[in-house]
Protein backbone atom coordinates (compact mmCIF):
# COMPACT_ATOMS: atom_id res chain seq x y z
CA UNK A 1 0.00 0.00 0.00
CA UNK A 2 2.60 2.45 0.92
CA UNK A 3 4.98 1.63 -2.51
CA UNK A 4 2.07 2.21 -4.10
CA UNK A 5 1.30 5.73 -2.78
CA UNK A 6 4.98 6.55 -3.49
CA UNK A 7 5.05 5.05 -6.89
CA UNK A 8 1.72 7.87 -7.69
CA UNK A 9 3.19 10.72 -6.06
CA UNK A 10 6.62 10.09 -8.26
CA UNK A 11 4.22 10.02 -11.24
CA UNK A 12 2.20 12.91 -10.45
CA UNK A 13 5.78 14.87 -9.66
CA UNK A 14 7.38 13.79 -12.90
CA UNK A 15 4.14 14.75 -15.11
CA UNK A 16 5.20 17.34 -18.18
CA UNK A 17 3.40 20.46 -17.26
CA UNK A 18 1.22 21.57 -19.99
CA UNK A 19 2.30 24.66 -22.39
CA UNK A 20 -1.09 27.24 -22.18
CA UNK A 21 -0.66 29.06 -25.08
CA UNK A 22 -1.33 33.46 -24.57
CA UNK A 23 -4.79 34.70 -25.25
CA UNK A 24 -4.66 36.38 -28.65
CA UNK A 25 -3.81 39.76 -28.24
CA UNK A 26 -6.37 42.90 -28.94
CA UNK A 27 -5.28 45.07 -31.40
CA UNK A 28 -4.63 48.88 -29.66
CA UNK A 29 -5.81 51.58 -31.91
CA UNK A 30 -3.63 53.60 -33.95
CA UNK A 31 -1.79 56.46 -31.83
CA UNK A 32 -1.50 59.28 -35.12
CA UNK A 33 2.10 60.95 -35.25
CA UNK A 34 2.69 64.55 -34.43
CA UNK A 35 2.83 66.76 -36.87
CA UNK A 36 6.28 68.61 -37.75
CA UNK A 37 6.75 72.00 -36.06
CA UNK A 38 8.55 74.95 -38.32
CA UNK A 39 11.20 75.74 -36.22
CA UNK A 40 10.93 79.29 -35.10
CA UNK A 41 13.63 81.61 -36.48
CA UNK A 42 17.00 82.84 -34.27
CA UNK A 43 16.75 85.95 -32.96
CA UNK A 44 19.24 88.55 -34.15
CA UNK A 45 22.13 89.27 -32.26
CA UNK A 46 22.38 92.58 -30.76
CA UNK A 47 25.86 93.99 -29.80
CA UNK A 48 26.46 96.10 -27.36
CA UNK A 49 27.39 100.16 -27.46
CA UNK A 50 30.03 101.34 -25.04
CA UNK A 51 29.22 105.03 -23.74
CA UNK A 52 31.89 107.84 -24.00
CA UNK A 53 34.70 107.50 -21.38
CA UNK A 54 34.00 109.71 -17.95
CA UNK A 55 37.07 109.97 -16.37
CA UNK A 56 37.85 111.21 -12.47
CA UNK A 57 40.43 112.96 -11.19
CA UNK A 58 44.16 113.18 -11.44
CA UNK A 59 46.14 111.04 -8.89
CA UNK A 60 48.33 113.94 -8.27
CA UNK A 61 48.36 117.49 -7.46
CA UNK A 62 50.85 118.22 -10.26
CA UNK A 63 53.08 117.35 -13.16
CA UNK A 64 52.09 114.28 -15.09
CA UNK A 65 49.38 112.29 -12.89
CA UNK A 66 47.20 109.16 -13.74
CA UNK A 67 43.40 108.87 -13.82
CA UNK A 68 41.10 106.15 -14.03
CA UNK A 69 38.41 106.16 -17.07
CA UNK A 70 34.69 103.96 -16.94
CA UNK A 71 32.31 103.77 -19.68
CA UNK A 72 28.83 101.83 -19.32
CA UNK A 73 26.94 99.91 -22.02
CA UNK A 74 24.02 101.81 -23.78
CA UNK A 75 22.79 99.11 -25.75
CA UNK A 76 22.83 96.15 -23.55
CA UNK A 77 24.36 93.31 -25.43
CA UNK A 78 21.82 90.41 -25.80
CA UNK A 79 21.25 86.94 -28.37
CA UNK A 80 25.11 86.12 -28.60
CA UNK A 81 26.17 89.76 -29.28
CA UNK A 82 29.12 91.52 -27.24
CA UNK A 83 30.89 94.13 -26.27
CA UNK A 84 34.48 94.04 -27.07
CA UNK A 85 37.21 95.63 -24.52
CA UNK A 86 36.87 96.93 -21.14
CA UNK A 87 35.05 99.39 -19.42
CA UNK A 88 38.08 101.26 -17.90
CA UNK A 89 40.87 102.48 -18.60
CA UNK A 90 43.77 104.35 -16.98
CA UNK A 91 45.41 107.61 -18.46
CA UNK A 92 48.05 110.19 -18.17
CA UNK A 93 46.97 113.37 -17.20
CA UNK A 94 48.20 116.87 -17.13
CA UNK A 95 47.62 118.90 -14.11
CA UNK A 96 49.13 122.20 -12.35
CA UNK A 97 52.90 122.84 -12.49
CA UNK A 98 54.36 121.66 -9.46
CA UNK A 99 55.55 124.14 -7.14
CA UNK A 100 59.57 124.22 -5.93
CA UNK A 101 60.07 122.20 -2.74
CA UNK A 102 61.13 124.20 0.24
CA UNK A 103 64.55 125.33 0.12
CA UNK A 104 67.37 123.00 1.69
CA UNK A 105 67.78 122.30 6.20
CA UNK A 106 71.14 121.74 5.85
CA UNK A 107 72.45 123.42 8.59
CA UNK A 108 75.42 125.35 9.05
CA UNK A 109 77.15 124.90 4.83
CA UNK A 110 80.32 124.53 4.40
CA UNK A 111 79.93 125.09 0.44
CA UNK A 112 77.82 124.93 -2.03
CA UNK A 113 78.03 121.43 -5.21
CA UNK A 114 77.37 124.15 -8.15
CA UNK A 115 75.57 123.23 -11.51
CA UNK A 116 75.95 125.20 -14.40
CA UNK A 117 73.55 125.15 -17.54
CA UNK A 118 72.44 126.71 -20.64
CA UNK A 119 69.44 125.91 -21.99
CA UNK A 120 68.67 126.42 -25.83
CA UNK A 121 65.44 126.64 -27.00
CA UNK A 122 63.23 127.96 -30.23
CA UNK A 123 62.91 131.85 -29.87
CA UNK A 124 58.90 131.14 -30.19
CA UNK A 125 59.57 129.24 -26.93
CA UNK A 126 58.70 132.36 -24.98
CA UNK A 127 55.45 133.35 -26.56
CA UNK A 128 53.76 136.47 -25.18
CA UNK A 129 55.47 136.47 -22.36
CA UNK A 130 58.04 139.64 -21.17
CA UNK A 131 61.39 138.92 -20.86
CA UNK A 132 61.11 138.79 -17.23
CA UNK A 133 58.09 136.72 -17.08
CA UNK A 134 59.61 134.24 -18.99
CA UNK A 135 62.87 133.69 -17.26
CA UNK A 136 60.43 133.39 -13.76
CA UNK A 137 58.83 130.80 -15.40
CA UNK A 138 62.46 129.04 -16.29
CA UNK A 139 63.44 129.75 -13.06
CA UNK A 140 60.68 127.86 -11.37
CA UNK A 141 60.96 124.73 -13.86
CA UNK A 142 64.93 124.66 -12.94
CA UNK A 143 64.04 124.68 -9.43
CA UNK A 144 61.17 122.05 -9.67
CA UNK A 145 63.32 119.67 -12.37
CA UNK A 146 66.55 120.10 -9.57
CA UNK A 147 64.34 119.58 -6.49
CA UNK A 148 65.62 122.67 -4.78
CA UNK A 149 63.92 126.05 -3.77
CA UNK A 150 64.13 129.17 -6.45
CA UNK A 151 66.51 130.64 -3.92
CA UNK A 152 69.23 128.62 -4.75
CA UNK A 153 68.78 129.07 -8.35
CA UNK A 154 70.42 132.11 -10.22
CA UNK A 155 69.37 133.37 -13.74
CA UNK A 156 72.73 134.44 -14.94
CA UNK A 157 71.82 135.39 -18.30
CA UNK A 158 68.97 135.83 -20.74
CA UNK A 159 69.41 135.94 -24.57
CA UNK A 160 66.96 136.20 -27.44
CA UNK A 161 67.46 136.03 -31.34
CA UNK A 162 65.27 135.68 -34.06
CA UNK A 163 66.23 131.79 -34.34
CA UNK A 164 66.56 130.96 -30.25
CA UNK A 165 66.06 131.98 -26.75
CA UNK A 166 68.76 130.99 -25.11
CA UNK A 167 69.14 130.98 -20.81
CA UNK A 168 72.05 130.49 -17.99
CA UNK A 169 71.37 129.30 -15.08
CA UNK A 170 73.18 127.96 -11.89
CA UNK A 171 71.79 126.59 -9.60
CA UNK A 172 73.44 125.44 -6.06
CA UNK A 173 73.33 122.58 -3.53
CA UNK A 174 74.39 123.23 0.28
CA UNK A 175 76.77 120.58 1.63
CA UNK A 176 77.89 120.51 5.27
CA UNK A 177 80.53 117.92 6.70
CA UNK A 178 77.69 115.39 7.14
CA UNK A 179 77.79 112.68 4.31
CA UNK A 180 74.41 112.43 4.39
CA UNK A 181 74.15 116.31 3.41
CA UNK A 182 77.17 115.58 0.50
CA UNK A 183 74.64 112.20 -0.68
CA UNK A 184 71.72 114.51 -0.87
CA UNK A 185 73.48 117.40 -3.24
CA UNK A 186 75.05 114.78 -5.17
CA UNK A 187 71.40 112.88 -5.91
CA UNK A 188 69.71 116.15 -6.87
CA UNK A 189 72.96 117.06 -9.30
CA UNK A 190 73.61 114.24 -11.02
CA UNK A 191 69.22 114.43 -11.62
CA UNK A 192 69.82 117.97 -12.69
CA UNK A 193 72.44 117.46 -14.88
CA UNK A 194 71.11 114.68 -16.90
CA UNK A 195 67.73 116.45 -17.74
CA UNK A 196 69.28 119.98 -18.97
CA UNK A 197 71.68 117.88 -21.13
CA UNK A 198 70.19 114.99 -22.62
CA UNK A 199 66.03 115.82 -22.00
CA UNK A 200 66.29 119.46 -21.33
CA UNK A 201 62.30 119.79 -21.52
CA UNK A 202 62.62 118.15 -18.08
CA UNK A 203 63.65 121.30 -16.77
CA UNK A 204 61.67 123.79 -19.18
CA UNK A 205 58.22 124.99 -18.60
CA UNK A 206 55.82 123.74 -20.74
CA UNK A 207 55.03 126.47 -22.94
CA UNK A 208 58.69 125.84 -24.15
CA UNK A 209 59.00 122.14 -24.45
CA UNK A 210 60.25 121.28 -28.11
CA UNK A 211 62.15 118.07 -29.49
CA UNK A 212 65.04 120.38 -30.68
CA UNK A 213 66.19 121.81 -27.32
CA UNK A 214 69.41 121.71 -26.14
CA UNK A 215 71.44 121.71 -22.83
CA UNK A 216 75.20 121.57 -21.04
CA UNK A 217 75.78 121.28 -17.53
CA UNK A 218 78.92 121.35 -15.85
CA UNK A 219 79.40 120.97 -12.22
CA UNK A 220 81.85 122.67 -9.58
CA UNK A 221 82.57 120.58 -7.00
CA UNK A 222 84.55 123.11 -5.30
CA UNK A 223 86.42 120.05 -2.93
CA UNK A 224 87.78 121.91 -0.33
CA UNK A 225 84.62 123.48 0.75
CA UNK A 226 81.96 120.42 -0.02
CA UNK A 227 84.46 117.73 0.21
CA UNK A 228 83.39 115.84 -2.68
CA UNK A 229 86.02 114.66 -4.49
CA UNK A 230 86.62 112.19 -7.85
CA UNK A 231 87.13 109.25 -8.09
CA UNK A 232 84.38 107.95 -6.86
CA UNK A 233 84.39 106.04 -3.00
CA UNK A 234 83.11 102.54 -4.75
CA UNK A 235 83.81 101.30 -8.63
CA UNK A 236 81.02 100.11 -10.54
CA UNK A 237 81.72 96.88 -9.82
CA UNK A 238 81.67 97.38 -5.84
CA UNK A 239 77.74 99.54 -6.92
CA UNK A 240 76.60 96.11 -8.81
CA UNK A 241 77.28 94.67 -5.99
CA UNK A 242 75.32 96.36 -3.68
CA UNK A 243 72.42 95.99 -5.77
CA UNK A 244 72.54 92.62 -5.72
CA UNK A 245 72.88 92.73 -2.22
CA UNK A 246 69.12 94.56 -2.09
CA UNK A 247 71.51 97.85 -0.68
CA UNK A 248 69.31 99.83 -3.11
CA UNK A 249 70.09 103.13 -1.15
CA UNK A 250 73.81 102.54 -0.74
CA UNK A 251 73.91 101.84 -4.47
CA UNK A 252 72.15 104.22 -5.68
CA UNK A 253 74.42 106.78 -3.52
CA UNK A 254 77.48 105.12 -5.40
CA UNK A 255 76.47 105.43 -8.78
CA UNK A 256 75.66 108.92 -8.22
CA UNK A 257 78.86 109.72 -7.04
CA UNK A 258 80.49 107.58 -10.09
CA UNK A 259 78.06 109.62 -12.74
CA UNK A 260 79.03 112.98 -10.87
CA UNK A 261 82.90 112.04 -11.47
CA UNK A 262 82.17 110.90 -14.97
CA UNK A 263 80.36 114.21 -15.90
CA UNK A 264 82.88 116.34 -14.10
CA UNK A 265 85.50 115.04 -16.29
CA UNK A 266 83.71 115.92 -19.61
CA UNK A 267 85.13 112.94 -21.44
CA UNK A 268 82.29 112.32 -24.24
CA UNK A 269 84.18 108.47 -24.24
CA UNK A 270 82.73 108.27 -20.59
CA UNK A 271 79.32 109.89 -21.10
CA UNK A 272 78.31 107.67 -24.40
CA UNK A 273 79.90 104.70 -24.13
CA UNK A 274 77.97 101.65 -22.89
CA UNK A 275 79.63 101.62 -19.32
CA UNK A 276 77.59 104.68 -18.31
CA UNK A 277 74.73 103.46 -20.13
CA UNK A 278 75.10 100.54 -17.69
CA UNK A 279 74.96 103.27 -14.62
CA UNK A 280 72.33 104.69 -15.69
CA UNK A 281 70.95 101.36 -15.99
CA UNK A 282 71.31 100.78 -12.37
CA UNK A 283 70.44 103.86 -11.09
CA UNK A 284 66.82 103.05 -12.94
CA UNK A 285 66.85 100.27 -11.28
CA UNK A 286 68.05 101.18 -8.08
CA UNK A 287 65.34 104.23 -7.54
CA UNK A 288 62.56 101.75 -8.56
CA UNK A 289 63.29 99.34 -5.87
CA UNK A 290 63.57 101.58 -2.94
CA UNK A 291 61.05 101.52 0.05
CA UNK A 292 60.04 104.63 -1.39
CA UNK A 293 60.54 104.71 -5.14
CA UNK A 294 61.40 107.17 -7.00
CA UNK A 295 59.62 106.40 -10.41
CA UNK A 296 60.27 109.61 -12.49
CA UNK A 297 63.66 109.27 -11.74
CA UNK A 298 63.89 105.77 -12.43
CA UNK A 299 62.18 106.75 -16.02
CA UNK A 300 64.88 109.20 -16.47
CA UNK A 301 67.58 107.20 -16.08
CA UNK A 302 66.42 104.12 -17.99
CA UNK A 303 65.50 106.91 -21.03
CA UNK A 304 69.06 108.27 -20.72
CA UNK A 305 70.79 104.75 -20.84
CA UNK A 306 68.83 103.72 -23.83
CA UNK A 307 69.53 106.92 -25.43
CA UNK A 308 73.48 105.63 -25.12
CA UNK A 309 72.46 102.41 -26.17
CA UNK A 310 69.52 102.19 -27.78
CA UNK A 311 69.64 97.71 -27.40
CA UNK A 312 70.31 97.91 -23.68
CA UNK A 313 68.26 94.72 -23.33
CA UNK A 314 67.69 94.71 -19.46
CA UNK A 315 67.26 98.85 -19.42
CA UNK A 316 64.48 98.09 -21.86
CA UNK A 317 63.20 95.31 -19.33
CA UNK A 318 63.55 97.44 -16.83
CA UNK A 319 61.35 100.67 -18.14
CA UNK A 320 58.70 98.36 -19.38
CA UNK A 321 58.81 96.66 -16.09
CA UNK A 322 58.62 100.84 -14.43
CA UNK A 323 55.29 100.95 -16.98
CA UNK A 324 53.37 98.20 -15.41
CA UNK A 325 54.56 99.09 -12.04
CA UNK A 326 52.85 102.75 -12.74
CA UNK A 327 50.07 101.00 -14.75
CA UNK A 328 50.65 102.07 -17.87
CA UNK A 329 50.00 98.94 -20.52
CA UNK A 330 50.38 100.81 -23.94
CA UNK A 331 53.96 102.07 -23.24
CA UNK A 332 54.92 98.53 -21.62
CA UNK A 333 52.93 97.09 -25.06
CA UNK A 334 55.63 99.39 -26.55
CA UNK A 335 58.57 98.43 -25.06
CA UNK A 336 57.61 94.08 -24.83
CA UNK A 337 57.47 95.10 -29.08
CA UNK A 338 60.77 95.97 -28.91
CA UNK A 339 62.30 93.22 -26.38
CA UNK A 340 60.33 91.67 -29.51
CA UNK A 341 62.97 92.24 -32.30
CA UNK A 342 65.64 92.56 -29.49
CA UNK A 343 65.35 88.74 -28.40
CA UNK A 344 63.51 86.61 -31.17
CA UNK A 345 62.50 82.80 -30.61
CA UNK A 346 63.04 80.48 -29.88
CA UNK A 347 65.73 81.12 -27.46
CA UNK A 348 64.12 84.70 -26.62
CA UNK A 349 65.97 86.35 -22.81
CA UNK A 350 65.32 86.82 -19.70
CA UNK A 351 63.94 90.60 -20.00
CA UNK A 352 61.46 89.26 -22.12
CA UNK A 353 60.22 86.67 -19.61
CA UNK A 354 60.28 88.86 -16.54
CA UNK A 355 57.95 91.82 -18.63
CA UNK A 356 55.48 88.99 -20.06
CA UNK A 357 55.57 88.11 -16.57
CA UNK A 358 54.56 91.10 -14.96
CA UNK A 359 52.27 92.02 -17.62
CA UNK A 360 50.44 88.50 -16.93
CA UNK A 361 50.48 88.97 -13.25
CA UNK A 362 49.13 92.68 -13.81
CA UNK A 363 45.97 91.44 -16.59
CA UNK A 364 48.18 93.40 -19.08
CA UNK A 365 47.51 91.96 -22.38
CA UNK A 366 50.26 91.59 -24.81
CA UNK A 367 48.20 92.15 -28.02
CA UNK A 368 49.51 90.99 -31.16
CA UNK A 369 52.88 91.95 -32.24
CA UNK A 370 53.14 93.40 -35.41
CA UNK A 371 56.38 93.22 -37.51
CA UNK A 372 56.90 96.29 -39.75
CA UNK A 373 58.66 95.61 -43.16
CA UNK A 374 59.57 97.73 -45.68
CA UNK A 375 59.24 95.13 -48.83
CA UNK A 376 61.11 97.61 -51.27
CA UNK A 377 64.16 97.51 -50.95
CA UNK A 378 65.28 96.73 -47.41
CA UNK A 379 64.59 93.13 -48.06
CA UNK A 380 66.49 92.54 -50.89
CA UNK A 381 69.60 90.45 -50.71
CA UNK A 382 67.59 88.26 -48.21
CA UNK A 383 68.67 91.14 -45.96
CA UNK A 384 64.88 90.21 -43.79
CA UNK A 385 65.34 86.61 -43.63
CA UNK A 386 64.90 84.49 -42.02
CA UNK A 387 62.26 86.13 -39.81
CA UNK A 388 61.46 84.33 -36.34
CA UNK A 389 58.35 85.16 -34.56
CA UNK A 390 56.11 83.79 -32.32
CA UNK A 391 52.25 82.19 -33.36
CA UNK A 392 49.84 85.17 -33.22
CA UNK A 393 52.17 87.82 -34.43
CA UNK A 394 51.83 89.50 -37.44
CA UNK A 395 53.77 90.85 -40.53
CA UNK A 396 53.33 94.18 -42.37
CA UNK A 397 54.57 94.46 -45.31
CA UNK A 398 54.92 97.64 -47.09
CA UNK A 399 55.70 98.14 -50.79
CA UNK A 400 55.14 100.31 -54.04
CA UNK A 401 53.30 98.75 -56.88
CA UNK A 402 56.06 97.25 -58.33
CA UNK A 403 55.93 94.39 -56.03
CA UNK A 404 53.44 91.88 -54.34
CA UNK A 405 53.33 88.87 -51.86
CA UNK A 406 53.54 85.39 -53.06
CA UNK A 407 53.49 82.40 -50.61
CA UNK A 408 55.39 79.62 -51.58
CA UNK A 409 54.87 75.77 -50.93
CA UNK A 410 58.42 74.70 -49.46
CA UNK A 411 62.16 75.70 -49.30
CA UNK A 412 62.70 73.80 -52.94
CA UNK A 413 60.16 76.45 -54.68
CA UNK A 414 61.78 79.60 -52.29
CA UNK A 415 65.15 78.56 -53.39
CA UNK A 416 64.26 78.14 -57.23
CA UNK A 417 61.53 81.14 -56.99
CA UNK A 418 58.96 78.82 -58.14
CA UNK A 419 55.33 80.04 -58.61
CA UNK A 420 52.68 80.38 -55.77
CA UNK A 421 49.75 81.64 -54.27
CA UNK A 422 49.58 85.54 -54.57
CA UNK A 423 48.21 86.82 -50.92
CA UNK A 424 49.01 90.26 -51.16
CA UNK A 425 48.66 92.05 -55.32
CA UNK A 426 50.52 95.14 -56.08
CA UNK A 427 47.97 97.38 -55.36
CA UNK A 428 47.76 96.51 -51.83
CA UNK A 429 51.38 97.59 -50.79
CA UNK A 430 50.51 100.88 -50.61
CA UNK A 431 48.16 100.59 -47.54
CA UNK A 432 50.11 98.03 -46.14
CA UNK A 433 49.04 94.30 -45.90
CA UNK A 434 48.94 92.67 -42.95
CA UNK A 435 49.73 88.84 -42.84
CA UNK A 436 48.25 86.88 -39.76
CA UNK A 437 50.96 84.10 -38.17
CA UNK A 438 48.17 81.56 -37.21
CA UNK A 439 50.18 78.20 -37.61
CA UNK A 440 53.39 76.81 -36.30
CA UNK A 441 55.85 75.88 -38.91
CA UNK A 442 58.12 78.07 -41.60
CA UNK A 443 56.40 79.57 -44.03
CA UNK A 444 58.08 81.37 -47.22
CA UNK A 445 57.32 84.23 -49.43
CA UNK A 446 58.43 85.86 -52.22
CA UNK A 447 57.87 88.34 -55.09
CA UNK A 448 57.17 87.41 -58.09
CA UNK A 449 57.44 90.55 -60.39
CA UNK A 450 60.15 90.41 -62.71
CA UNK A 451 63.69 89.36 -61.15
CA UNK A 452 63.13 90.25 -58.17
CA UNK A 453 63.03 86.97 -56.33
CA UNK A 454 66.16 85.86 -58.26
CA UNK A 455 67.45 88.89 -57.09
CA UNK A 456 66.82 87.98 -53.08
CA UNK A 457 63.64 89.44 -52.17
CA UNK A 458 62.04 86.60 -50.17
CA UNK A 459 61.87 85.61 -46.94
CA UNK A 460 61.92 83.18 -44.58
CA UNK A 461 59.23 82.81 -41.74
CA UNK A 462 60.01 81.12 -39.19
CA UNK A 463 56.76 80.45 -36.64
CA UNK A 464 57.29 79.83 -33.20
CA UNK A 465 54.93 78.76 -30.38
CA UNK A 466 54.52 81.72 -27.42
CA UNK A 467 56.56 79.82 -24.88
CA UNK A 468 58.97 81.66 -22.38
CA UNK A 469 60.93 79.95 -19.81
CA UNK A 470 59.28 80.53 -15.65
CA UNK A 471 61.03 82.99 -14.00
CA UNK A 472 63.23 82.17 -10.69
CA UNK A 473 60.95 81.75 -7.83
CA UNK A 474 61.45 85.11 -5.99
CA UNK A 475 59.51 86.08 -8.78
CA UNK A 476 61.55 89.39 -8.86
CA UNK A 477 63.99 90.57 -11.50
CA UNK A 478 67.41 90.66 -11.12
CA UNK A 479 69.70 93.44 -12.16
CA UNK A 480 72.41 92.53 -14.68
CA UNK A 481 75.08 94.39 -15.26
CA UNK A 482 77.70 92.56 -17.01
CA UNK A 483 77.84 91.86 -20.45
CA UNK A 484 77.01 88.20 -19.64
CA UNK A 485 73.98 89.11 -18.91
CA UNK A 486 73.27 90.46 -22.51
CA UNK A 487 72.12 87.78 -24.83
CA UNK A 488 74.40 87.09 -27.63
CA UNK A 489 74.89 89.65 -30.30
CA UNK A 490 72.48 88.79 -33.30
CA UNK A 491 74.27 89.25 -36.32
CA UNK A 492 74.41 92.52 -38.49
CA UNK A 493 72.06 93.00 -40.72
CA UNK A 494 72.98 92.97 -44.02
CA UNK A 495 73.24 96.27 -46.29
CA UNK A 496 70.37 96.43 -48.46
CA UNK A 497 71.46 95.48 -52.29
CA UNK A 498 71.00 97.98 -54.80
CA UNK A 499 67.16 97.34 -55.82
CA UNK A 500 67.03 95.21 -59.64
CA UNK A 501 65.51 97.64 -62.20
CA UNK A 502 61.74 97.66 -62.58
Amino acid sequence: MRLALVVALVALLCAPTPIVAPPPSTPSPSTPSPAPTTPSPSPTPVNCVWSAYTCGTCSESCDTGTQTCTRTKTTEESNGGSCSGTNTKTQDCETQACAPPACSGVSSPTGYLKITTKLTMKATATGSDTDAAFKAKVKTAIAVGGDTCENDVTIDAFAKSSNSAVVDATVRYPVNATAASKEAAIHKAVALMTKAMYMPNWVLPEQAHDDSNTGTATPDLDSTATQVTCPAAKSYDQAAALVTAKDYAGARAALNHIALCNYNTGSSALGTSSNMADVCNLLGFSNRKLSNPDVKLSELYYKRALQIKPKHVNANGYLGELYVQTNKPALAREVLDDLKVMCPPPAGCDSLTYLRDAMAAAKMEEGAHVRKLTWDDRCFDLACSPLNLEKGDKIEFKYSVNHDVVEVADKSAFDTCASGTTVSSTSQGTAGFVLDLNDVGTEYYICSQGNHCSSGQKIEVKVHERTHAAPPSSGESAPCYSASCEPSAPAPEKAPAPAPEK
